[in-house]
């Protein structure tokens, strides 16, 4: 007689996937993954100077939102990733025009078709002084990012059109920031290379806006320009050792203004 409450034994299914493949699968979409964000929609960013004193310090690490000023003729895409418009005051990462290589993070102080003048450290907007709260005027320090000594020929290469001045009446001259170019500086004026170098950036350059601080470690400039594998391998180490006692925990996972 069968016994109806007998259960019958589950036959263990086979694998058709080894679990090599499968970690191997996980790998490669989770490289796909970081790629695709940091090519798009996200990048890592550190700051190596002190030209941004005291709203972004030597060893802020950021993620920077590519997609926050870029324009899209596709409407589902400006509905998925909403983009927003420069504004004076915001902070833009750019490439810098004097050295594609390089990436700079300023403010945004000048507009397309804005009057700028600088007199004894204030920043006039067509005939306005400009109310600036955030910036600092720290000595100089002759550091990497600052003027090396060919920075004159680099500004009589930029195309006279970009360079174009008003003389007002009293002797002064205002900068026209030409259309589609944002006049940036540092924070830090005194320790900044900027716009007031080389001129104004196309909007072409910018690369997004920083939005978060992610990880803050207190270090000083030679430990991100100065150049050597060695040189990169120790200070990899000192940045374990130290991970605790020198990470800025106030300033981790802070939205950047």
């Amino acid at each position: 007689m069968i016994n109806p409450f007998k259960r019958t034994p589950k036959v263990k299914k086979k694998r058709t996937i080894s679990v090599g493949r499968e970690y191997f699968e996980l790998v490669v979409e989770t490289l796909i993954y970081v790629f695709f964000v940091n090519t798009f929609l996200l990048q890592s960013f550190v700051i190596p100077t002190a030209s941004m004193e005291k709203t972004l310090l030597i060893g802020d690490h950021l993620l920077v939102n590519k997609v926050a000023y870029s324009r899209s003729s596709s409407q589902l895409e400006n509905v998925l990733l909403p983009k927003i418009s420069i504004q004076r005051g915001m902070i833009v990462t750019f490439k810098a025009p004097p050295d594609m290589d390089k990436e700079y993070v300023k403010r945004v102080i000048g507009l397309p078709g804005d009057r700028l003048r600088i007199s004894n450290k204030q920043v006039y907007i067509n005939g306005r002084p400009l109310s600036e709260p955030y910036v600092s005027f720290k000595s100089v320090d002759y550091g990497a990012e600052f003027p090396p000594r060919n920075y004159y020929d680099w500004y009589f290469q930029f195309p006279y059109e970009l360079r174009r001045t008003v003389l007002n009446g009293d002797g002064s001259t205002d900068y026209i920031v030409p259309a589609r170019h944002y006049f940036c500086m540092g924070d830090n004026r005194d320790n900044s290379f900027d716009s007031r170098f080389w001129g104004p950036v196309p909007f072409d350059y910018i690369v997004g806006k920083p939005w978060r601080i992610y990880w803050s470690y207190q270090s000083d400039s030679d430990e991100y320009l100065t150049p050597g594998l060695i040189y990169k391998i120790k200070d990899l180490g000192l940045t374990v050792v130290r991970f605790f006692t020198r990470t800025r925990w106030d300033r981790t996972i802070k939205a950047i203004k």
